[in-house]
């Protein structure tokens, strides 16, 4: 069993014979496509000259008759004598005796013609009416077919000039030279249009014939490239190819190939020296070798060959030889490689338990501070209640002629007020970030909760000089929700634009009912405010805890930073989402976005 299979093969010079043939015939294809192509376009473009020129010349004579109207119907003593011969006569004369001639037809016609023999075909119709729609198209050509013969249709537009209008003009209906009625047509209108038929049969076989011919030419082109390739595929590979098939034959097995009288000259090449009463190969491994072979002797074992397999064969162990030495240097890389990435790995490691210390620490410190805030709030809470409790008493026992201490009391009242309500709101935001926070969900009507609100802001905006209004549209419904979450949240919203609109502005509530981009319905609680306005890089800040624009908001207005934080996280719980849109100076609106998940109410 030799090297070489046995099985039938397509050989090389067949394959690219094939695929040669495969291409020249996709390329003859191509080429054809594109003569057809071309010499249509052709045959169109000179069918569409001639009848261009024919409806120039037919113009040319239109307008000499129109021009020499007066020369025509005047006499050399001035006297009008008119002969009937005027430029639509003249036309369709010519074009009449023109046609009667030749094979041509020439025509003018128009949609409402005053002859019935001007009376348009479906074709001409067609173009007329493409005319009157579109001022830009003066023409309009193509093939048809008519008794069997292919003819070009060629129809161009005529627009009425200076001239027409003496027997096509104003006014519509009156009479003129001829005895037919005015048709009422104004300068650049479309008159009618004239149209020409020409013969196509000789200009299509003219067509093919060029076809034909330049396909016969490019096909002796083709059949000369092709002899020429296959010549050169033959000389240049397919034989070369097979001389080395066979000088690799040649070197599987040497006793086929070894002919009588031929004599073999072995020559071994070797790194060391062999014992002559020691066989360095098998018996008969080197017999039969052509006298022009040579050996080509590594390392590896004896092979006979040409010199250009000896250089080949050569060229491949050198190969090798450099793969194994590349495949050996990737190996360290790669072990060095591995080295680094498991030191690097156990680093990250170390790194990620230090993180999650750091996280533990951090966990912990964060639930000391809500845990301090909510022990310190709540211990806040009792004795503030206490003092305003008691502040409110001591006012109804203080009578009127005493303002100063009135005064006084208010003033402990108010600010025990805003103190108690930043209690509040520390204590909510311990709850809700140590998620002991729930929704108490319940039916709630929000004309109720505006009146809550508006009961309690309207004082404080009124003493403030602000104008305080609400409205909540009819169609809003009930809705479920935490009614003191909800009431906290737009208590929050007024209080803040109370806080920040100064004497003679306007805190304006609304509440309506909305559809987002997929129908569902939603309620919106819009808080609208003419007071200081935010910043743009300031509003997404004002939402965290402890935030404000800055610290001169803090000393003018007061505040802790927490009652937007607080509003943000109560909205979050219910589903819903709080967004700012703020102008400095111009006042901010602050929206309230929840969903409405209605129920039968009956």
């Amino acid at each position: 069993m030799t090297i070489f299979g046995r099985q039938r093969k397509i050989g090389l010079r067949t394959k690219l014979i094939g695929l040669l043939t495969v291409v020249l015939v996709l390329i003859s294809a191509v080429f054809l496509a594109f003569t057809y192509d071309d010499q249509s376009r052709r045959a169109e473009t000179d069918l569409l000259e001639k009848s261009r020129v024919l409806v120039t010349e037919m113009d040319a004579m239109w307008d000499f008759i129109s021009l020499n109207q007066n020369v025509i119907n005047y006499t050399s003593d001035g006297g009008y004598d008119y002969k009937g011969l005027h430029c639509a006569i003249a036309g369709k004369s010519v074009a009449a005796l023109f046609s009667e001639k030749t094979d041509y037809s020439i025509r003018f016609m128009n949609l409402n013609p005053r002859n019935i023999y001007n009376t348009p075909d479906a074709y001409e119709a067609a173009a007329i009416e493409t005319f009157l729609a579109d001022k830009d198209t003066d023409e309009v050509w193509g093939y048809q077919t008519e008794g069997g013969d292919q003819v070009f249709r060629y129809v161009r537009a005529m627009d009425v000039s200076n001239d027409c209008t003496e027997c096509h003009g104003q006014p519509a209906g009156e009479l003129d030279a001829t005895g037919y009625p005015k048709e009422g047509w104004s300068v650049g209108d479309v008159a009618g249009a004239v149209s020409v038929v020409v013969p196509a049969d000789g200009a299509m076989t003219n067509m093919r014939d060029a076809i034909i011919s330049n396909m016969m030419f490019f096909l002796a082109v083709v059949a000369a490239m092709a002899l020429l390739i296959y010549v050169v595929i033959s000389r240049l590979i397919t034989e070369p190819l097979t001389e080395l098939r066979a000088s690799f034959s040649r070197v599987a097995e040497p006793d086929a190939h070894a002919t009588e009288g031929e004599t073999t000259t072995p020559r071994v090449f070797g790194p060391a020296a062999v014992d002559a009463n020691e066989p360095a190969l098998a018996p008969g491994c080197l017999r039969g070798l052509p006298a022009r072979g040579s050996l080509a002797t590594t390392d590896r074992g004896v092979l006979y060959s040409s010199r250009e397999i000896d250089d080949l064969i050569e060229q491949y162990h050198s190969m090798a030889q450099r793969l194994e030495e590349l495949y050996g240097s990737l190996e360290s890389q790669v072990a060095e490689r591995t080295e680094q990435l498991s030191r690097a790995n156990a680093e990250l490691e170390r790194q990620r338990r230090r993180v999650e210390e750091i996280n533990a620490q951090l966990a912990r410190d964060n639930q000391y501070k809500s845990d301090f805030l909510a022990i310190v709030s709540h211990e806040l809470r009792t004795p503030l209640t206490s003092i305003l409790a008691f502040a409110e008493l001591l006012g109804e026992s203080i009578g009127p002629g005493r303002p100063e201490a009135r005064r006084q009391l208010e003033e402990i009242g108010k600010n025990g007020a805003i103190l108690l309500e930043m209690v509040d709101n520390v204590l909510e935001c311990a709850r809700i970030q140590a998620g002991s926070e729930t929704l108490n969900l319940e039916l709630v009507d929000l004309n109720d909760l505006v009146g809550m609100v508006e009961s309690a802001m309207a004082p404080v905006a009124a003493k403030k000089g602000v104008a305080f209004t609400t409205r909540v549209d009819f169609d809003v419904p009930l809705i479920m929700g935490d009614w003191e979450k909800l009431r906290r949240v737009l208590a929050n919203l007024t209080s803040n634009a109370v806080k920040f609109t100064d004497a003679g502005g306007e805190v304006a509530v609304r509440v309506c009912c909305e559809a987002d981009e997929d129908d569902a319905r939603k309620v919106v609680m819009r808080v609208t405010d003419t007071g200081i306005g935010i910043p743009k890089e300031a509003q997404e800040l004002i939402f965290e805890r402890f935030r404000q624009e800055n610290m001169s908001t803090v000393r003018r207005y007061g505040g802790s930073g927490l009652g937007l934080s607080l509003v943000k996280d109560l909205v979050a719980m219910m589903g819903g989402t709080v967004a700012v849109a703020s102008e400095p100076g111009r006042g901010s609106t602050f929206t309230v976005e929840l969903p409405v998940e209605e129920e039968d109410h009956d």
